[in-house]
Parts: C-alpha cells; structure tokens; sequence
C-alpha cells in the first residue's frame, strides 16, 4: 500500500542527479501497474500524474530541458544569430532523413477524401443573411473624369479616386492618395493613363485597366493643381496651379517640357487645339483661363522647350472667372463661357482671334464644350440646365438636370461640371448627382447616378420595383429595382424646399413629410423612364412634418402626418386621382398628442388603432375613426386616446403595430425593444442586446421576428417568441436611421434594406434555409469524419489518421491518439528506461525499442510530414503544452519532431505557414520554453520530495523494526 502510494507520486529524472535519485527510488517503489482502461485512454490524462506516462514520457522531459538553454538564445537574441544554436542543437540529436515523401496513401478512403472539403462553417455565429448588394456612395465632390466610351468613372473620393461601373454604379477600383484631399483628375484621350493632383503638390500616375501605380512627380508646382488637361494625342499634360502657372508634362516620360506664367491668379479652365496629326509640322496650342476674365493662348511649337514663353494672344473675354473655353472642329470658332453670366464668341481671321459676340447665358457658366463634328457646343451653369447652342449663340436643345430656383442659385446648388465622352454628356451637380445624356439632333437623358446620398434618413419600397429614400436633401431619390443586368437607374424628384424627413408608401403612391412643414403625395408616370408627379399637397403644419403613414385599407383614402408642433393632422385623399397635380389637400383633424417631439407613428393593419412613439418616452395608442365621403356626406375622423404606454426611459423612436398578433412594438434610446399587448397595454416581452439606441424596427411579414437597428451600426434579428437575437449583422460604420422589409418573391428571398448615416443603402437577404442546409451537410460530414478516424485508428493506421485529424483541424483527436500510442509502450521501471536511452544515443537500440512516441510507425509519420502540418502540429504542440494534464504528450511530440527535423526545415515550415497559422517562429518559440521550464521545475520538486518520503519511510523501517 505504501510503496503503492509512492508509485503515483514517483517522476523519471532528466539531468544526471534525477537519474541517480531515480535509480535509488526504484529499490522501493517497484511495483506492479494495472492497464489503463479504454475509457482512460481516449481522455485526457487526470489531475495528478498518471505513472505509466511519466515513465513513458521520460525522453520528452529530457529533450525539453537539455533544449531550453537554446530555445532561450533563439527567443531572446535576433533570429538569425540564434539559428546556429537552434541548428546545432537540433542536428546534434537527428538522425539522417529522407525526402519528405507524401503523406497521406492514395488508398486512403472515401470517408478521407470526403474530409478535404471544409468540415463545418467557420464563424459559428454566421448570420443567416448575407449582403447581396449595396448602394456605396463612389463620389464625395470634386474633379470627375470619364472613359473616351462612357463605360468607367474616374470620381474623387476624399483622399481616394474610385473607378465606378456607369451600367451598374458599382466601383471596380479603389485607389488610395497620398493622405491629402484630391484637387484635380484626368485620363488620357486613349484611355492609357489617369493622372491625379492632390492637396500634397504631388501628381501621380496610374496605368488603366490594372491602376498600377507607375510614376509620381512630388511638387509639380509651388500650389496646389487646380485642373488638368491631356491632349488629343495622349502625349501631353497640361497642369494649371493656384500659383498662376502652367505647366506641360511629357505623360510617358514623366518631365516638364513648358512653363506658362503671366496669368493674373488662379488658372480655371484649360483647352487644347492640336491640328491634324497627318499634317507635317502641326500646330499646338494652349488655351488657357484665369480667374481675371482673360483667355490666352499659347504656341508649343512642335513640343520645343520653352521655360519662359509669352503667349502669343491675350484675349480680354470676360469679367468673372472664365470656366469654360472649347474650338469648333474646323479651329475657325472660340467659344468662352465665364460666372459673368456670359458667352463670348471668337472667329479666327489673319491668324488672330477677333472677338464677334457677347452672348448672355442668364447663369453662371461651369462647363462649355463642343460637341464632335457638329457646329454646335453645350454649357452647364449654376442655374442646373444642360443647354445645346449653335454658333448664333441660339439655344437648340435643353435638359433641366436639377431645378435651382433664382433665390437659390449658389455654390451649393446647380451643375458644376459636363465631361464630354464620344457623343455622350455627363454631368455633375454640386450635390454629387451624374446624369448621362446622348445627343442625337436632341438631348436625351439615359441615366442618372447618385455619388453620394449624405445621411439617409428613411426608405420605402414602392411597388415592390422601386425604393423611395430620403436623405439630407430636398429631393427624392428614387432607384429602380430588379432591373436587368442590374443597371443602376435614379429618378430625382423635387418638389420639397427643405430636407425631406420621413416617406411611406400605399404600394402604388408615394408621401413624404419634410422640414419646409408640408407633406406630399406623388404617384409614378410613364414617360420613357420613370418620372413622377405631385397629385397633393399638405399645409397646415406649424413645424417640420417628421412623420407620415398611409391607410392601411384602400377603401379609406387618407394619411396621417405628425409634426414637431406636437400635433398628428389627417388628411383626406378621395379628392386625388391619377391626372391630379399639386392639388391643396384639407385636413379632417388635428390633435396634439404628444408633449415632445412626435418621432413615429403607424396604423393598425385594420385601420382601427393609432400608435405614436414620442421623445417624451411614452407611447400612445388612439381609437382611430374614418368615414370617406359618400353622397351628400363629408368624410369624417377621429381620434380617441385608449391609453399611454410607460416604460421608456428615454424617448422612443419607432413604432409599429404586429401583422400576426395584436401588438406592437417599440424601440427606444434605451438601448431596448419593448412588445405591447393591445388587451390590457402592459409590456410583454423586451428585447435587449444593442449598444446604442435603438432607432428603427420593423417586423417581418409573417409577424414571427422583429428586425431593429441602431446607432451601433448593428441589425439584429429578434425572435418574438423567445425573445432572443437570432441573428445580429454588423451592417454600416454609422447610425443605422432606418429599415424596410420586403417580402419574399418567386424570384428573391426575403430582403432587409438598411440605410445609414454613412451613405451607404444596403440589400440583406435571407439565407436561412442555405445556411441550415449547410449546418445539416457539415454535421452529416463531421460525424462520417469521426467514424473514419475512429476506424483507422482500430485499424492502426495511424498515417491516415493523423492525416485526417489535420484535415478536420481537432488538435484533441490527434492528442488522444498521440496518448494511445504512448501509453502502448511495454511498463519498464527507470533503469531499463535509461538503458533504452542509452542505446538510443548510441544507434544500437532496435526500431521498435527506441521509439519516441511509442511506435516506430508513428515516429516515420511525424518524420515525413507535410511541412504545413509540421508547422500546425507544432501550434498544437504549443497548446497542448499550457496545461500539466497534456504536457508529457506535447514533450513527447515535441522530442520527436526535434529528433527527426534539422532545424532549417522547421523554421521554413513555420514561415511558410506564417501567414495561414498567424504566428512566428519567435512567438512559438515563447510560448514552448516558459512552460517547458515550469513542468521541469515540477518534475525536478517531486523527485526530491519523493527522496525525502523515501527517507522517510526507510526511517520509519528502522524504527519499527520492519
């Protein structure tokens, strides 16, 4: 019994005196050890030490201690000075080896082939809906340059230049600055080269399609680029700077070959005149505009050098900034459009220019250009009209892009750019809109894009086709949906004075609410493409209309608005019809409800009920009448207050009743969602988990789950059953104002659209039914992948089973493996143990006898393995090590790679796999040696608390006589 207890505690020595004390131990606590169980096998080792382990495990220790001195060097010290020490101590104890031959049997079977596909989802939190795709803002103000096609869109981004699909709006490329603001873009005629300017001085140059980044000139001039101009022939580039100079740039060769100086300021407009390249001795010229209303021009003459040139005529044009100058295709005609509200024509006679007309534009001119082989050229101004002339100075063409009322007509509204690409116009409004018109005898709009949305503060889904958004802006936007080849399509609607707040939607009209205190109703016309109409006005309110929401029935026409002024209004629609335009709208009641800011509002699938969600952090539901007008009687309503939900600690902002159950639910700034029973109006269910407050909800169409989002950016999926997050996206950078819902179609799945604060629009769809069927298919995988390594091991084929461990990447079952191997070696007390070393050292031990881990078999697996599962295992090795429960198999593992792998090859395996595995050979290495020192401290106090029990009770013999 004594000797028994001994046994447990009894640990095999390392270093020469452990051996000494060990041999000495033996004398008394030899005795016979029971087999381990099945059970005891396939588990961790216990608490404590397990005796047959230490004893197998002798050489492990050993190798650890004798390596620490080394491993210690090789962590503390540089990596390359280090690796002599790591090298000599590793070849020091290794044995010769062969190639690295392949590690897994092309016999292996199904089940192992089965296991190189991916054994279960990666992110255990995956949720079930994924973003199949978003409308990204790609355009912040600025420059914007497009393809000789029309295809690509070169548009400033901040410090960024994004190139964006025009079809689709989607961005291909993102190229990062230089850290500063982008002042100015262009691409080359052929479309070969974009060339930006920041903020930085700095010009750099990009070569399309790739955007490989080729040359940067770092202070092309003493201020920043204003513009930039290439040539027709793609070989020159003009630079006009704040400074007041220009420059002309060699664009393959990178060097400045003319200065212009002598401009009164700023330069703001650029033109070149490049006479036919067949012609010999060509002429080049420059025309430049400045901000003192003069137009030069100046002579290359054929690209000699000229550092300090004259031009060779200043034409006094106009009295504002000149921002357009553009020469007909015969080089007979100049035109100049200038902020002084005027054009200018030039006729070219003697080889001088000769001022023929001033002609009034009645705005303030952005963008002049002729269009090809035509006599007529186009403008683009302050007042937003894109307008076709002839050289008459008479206007053949017009396109309102953006109505700007005279009032208005600033710096923040109208056209700011037109670039012309073939026969087709882009143009860019000062609120980050492009739209694309083709000249064919007439200008016709094709499309519209929107860069930039700013805050989105709400949406809604009309006719299932279109969605409705409304962002810090007087206009509505409108996108088409589901459009084929997903063509990116807008229509931009005004109508509102003031920044629209709040939209709703009856399926077939449109309402908004907006600051300038009225609400609207529009409805979609088909004229070509998709327009819309105002049918109704509403007026009354006193303040900012912020929330709005139509009848839920069609046999009541009206909506329902709620102002800052405290007050919901009803209004009746049964006036409207399709042919209806601006018609005033009356009120049928108006009822203050609320003390504070009203923030939403809805009705109740059945028009009976009225909820309103407020900043005083209550919620109120109203008894909702309405009669529509029949023969000789007046439509009526009316509201009656049924009670006030508190419960809010702050205010609440959404608001909506349950399509499934007679409930509503809302959401407030205190981070939670709160379900109400319409029965007796006392809370239910609350739902926490946001971080932030909560800022919109909407249920699903079954009435099942409810979707909220908030200013953490998150959406999360509720279940309204059991109150739990089914799923939580991390869907935008910013607040998250608000979301709809659209149903599931033939075609499409159940979507969440999201709009932010970031400018971002984002499309969710509903995976549910993939994912589970990916979680069945990896579960089926994973329990076929268990039997198959649970049979090769019964088989004792170790390779493949090692090999299918790794695959399934579960360290634990390749650490019971390793434990069965080891705890198969015969029992052998420590000087057979030593023997067995010795004879090993000396090369004289038999296969079998001088196995490491137990099995010679697994000794030539770990010898040839792949160098990538070399390095896993050796992470597993690391692991397996932190705990004394597993680290006589991690010493054990961890001898015999050392042993069988010169040191070369281990660090090549660790830094191949540096990037898949996330961890350095240093950083290994740190986490092997402390805790490798730690076990031998342990080992090393037991065995001298062992002697002293050994004295002990050898004392106690003498005593008693024994």
């Amino acid at each position: 019994m004594v000797s028994g207890s001994i046994r447990m505690l009894r640990a095999p020595a390392s270093r020469s005196m452990g051996i000494v004390r060990g041999l000495h131990m033996t004398k008394v606590a030899r005795g016979a050890q029971q087999p381990m169980s099945e059970a005891q096998t396939a588990e961790y080792p216990r608490e404590g030490f397990n005796s047959r382990l230490w004893t197998l495990g002798i050489a492990a220790i050993a190798g650890g201690a004798i390596t620490n001195h080394f491993l210690k060097k090789y962590v503390k010290g540089d990596e390359e000075a280090a690796k002599p020490f790591f090298t000599d101590l590793i070849e020091s104890c290794s044995t010769s080896t062969d190639k690295i031959r392949e590690a897994n049997q092309e016999h292996i079977d199904l089940s192992i082939k089965r296991a190189e596909a991916q054994l279960m989802i990666q992110d255990a939190q995956k949720p079930s809906t994924h973003r199949s795709e978003a409308l990204d803002p790609f355009y912040s103000g600025g420059a914007v340059a497009v393809t000789s096609d029309a295809v690509w869109i070169a548009a400033t981004f901040g410090t960024d230049v994004h190139m964006v699909e025009a079809r689709t709006s989607r961005i291909l490329h993102k190229i990062a600055g230089d850290g500063e603001d982008i002042q100015s873009l262009t691409l080359s005629n052929d479309d070969t080269y974009l060339v930006t300017a920041s903020r930085s001085l700095a010009l750099h140059f990009y070569v399309l399609p790739g955007m490989e980044h080729v040359r940067t000139i770092s202070k092309a001039h003493e201020a920043p680029v204003a513009l930039m101009a290439v040539d027709p022939t793609s070989s020159l580039l003009a630079t006009g700077s704040a400074d007041g100079s220009v420059k002309i740039w060699d664009m393959r060769g990178g060097y400045c070959t003319h200065v212009f100086r002598g401009h009164g300021g700023v330069i703001s407009a650029l033109c070149w005149h490049v006479e036919s390249p067949s012609k010999a001795g060509r002429r080049v010229q420059l025309f430049t505009g400045c901000v003192d209303g003069k137009v030069r021009v100046w002579d290359l003459h054929g690209h000699k050098k000229a550092m300090h040139a004259k031009p060779s005529a200043v034409l006094n044009a106009h009295a504002g900034v000149v921002r357009g100058i553009s020469l007909s295709s015969d080089g007979q005609t100049l035109v100049s459009g200038a902020r002084d509200q005027t054009l200018v024509f030039w006729d070219a006679r003697d080889g001088h220019w000769h001022r023929r007309e001033i002609q009034l534009a009645h705005e303030r001119i952005e963008a002049l250009h002729f269009l090809p082989d035509v006599p007529y050229f186009y403008t683009a101004g302050s007042r937003g009209a894109l307008r076709v002339w002839d050289t008459k100075g008479r206007v053949v063409s017009e396109q309102t892009v953006e109505r700007v009322d005279e009032d208005e007509e600033d710096e923040l509204r109208g056209l700011v750019d037109a670039v012309l690409a073939s026969n087709t116009i882009v143009t860019v409004s000062a609120t980050q809109d492009l739209a694309f018109f083709v000249w064919d005898g007439q200008l016709v709009q094709t499309r519209q894009l929107v860069g930039y949305n700013d805050e989105i503060v709400d949406l809604a889904l009309v006719q299932t086709h279109f969605l409705a958004v409304a962002s810090n802006n007087s206009q509505l936007r409108i996108y088409r949906l589901d459009t084929q080849d997903r063509d990116h399509d807008v229509a931009l609607v005004d109508g509102h004075s003031d920044m629209v707040l709040s939209i709703d939607t009856n399926g077939e009209w449109l309402v908004s609410g907006s600051k300038d205190h009225t609400a609207r109703i529009w409805a979609r016309v088909h004229d070509g493409r998709h327009g819309w109409v105002c049918l109704g006005v509403c007026e009354g309110h006193a303040e900012s209309v912020g929330c709005v929401v139509f009848s839920k029935k069609e046999d009541a026409p009206f909506v329902i608005t709620a102002s800052q002024d405290r007050t919901v209004k009803l209004w009746d629609l049964s006036v409207l019809t399709k042919d209806s335009r601006n018609v005033k709208l009356s009120s049928l009641l108006t009822l203050k409800i609320h003390d504070k800011d009203i923030n939403s509002i809805d009705i109740a699938p059945n028009n009976a009920l009225l909820v309103s969600g407020s900043q005083d952090r209550t919620a109120k539901v109203f008894r909702l009448h309405y009669a529509p007008p029949r023969k000789n009687a007046k439509p009526t309503a009316s509201l009656e207050l049924l009670s006030t939900c508190r419960g809010h600690k702050r205010g609440v902002w959404s608001v909506q009743f349950s399509p499934a159950e007679q409930a509503f639910a809302t959401a407030s700034s205190d981070q939670t969602v709160r379900m109400w029973s319409l029965k007796d109006f006392t809370c239910v269910r609350v739902f926490e988990g946001h971080t932030g407050s909560v800022l919109r909800l909407r249920y699903t169409p079954s009435g099942t789950q409810i979707v909220s989002s908030g200013n953490d950016g998150l959406i999360k999926i509720w279940n309204v059953r059991d109150e739990e997050c089914a799923v939580t996206i991390d869907a935008h950078e910013d607040k998250i104002w608000t979301l709809v819902v659209r149903d599931e179609t033939p075609t499409t799945p159940l979507q969440i659209v999201s709009g932010a604060a970031d400018s971002t629009i984002a499309v969710w769809n509903d995976t549910t039914e993939v994912v589970e069927a990916e979680q069945a298919a990896a579960a089926k995988d994973a329990v076929e992948r268990e039997q198959a390594f649970t049979n090769l091991v019964l088989l004792q084929d170790y390779r493949s089973a090692i090999a299918l461990a790794f695959q399934m990447n579960q360290p634990r079952r390749l650490l019971q493996l390793f434990t069965q191997v080891a705890a198969s070696r015969p029992e052998e007390d420590a000087i057979v143990s030593m023997e067995r070393l010795f004879q090993d050292a000396l090369g004289t031990a038999d296969a079998q006898s001088g196995s490491i881990t137990g099995l010679a078999t697994v000794d030539d697996i770990l010898r040839d393995l792949p160098r990538s599962q070399l390095a896993q295992l050796l992470v597993y090795v690391r692991d397996w090590n932190t705990s004394a429960r597993t680290s006589p198999i991690a010493q054990l593992v961890l001898h015999a790679i050392v042993r069988q792998w010169d040191a070369e090859s281990i660090l090549d395996a660790i830094e191949d796999a540096r990037a898949s595995l996330q961890v350095s050979a240093v950083a290994l290495l740190e986490g092997l040696v402390p805790y490798t020192e730690r076990h031998y401290a342990r080992v090393d106090r037991m065995l001298v608390e062992s002697a002293m029990l050994e004295y002990t009770l050898q004392a106690m013999d003498t005593i008693i006589g024994e």
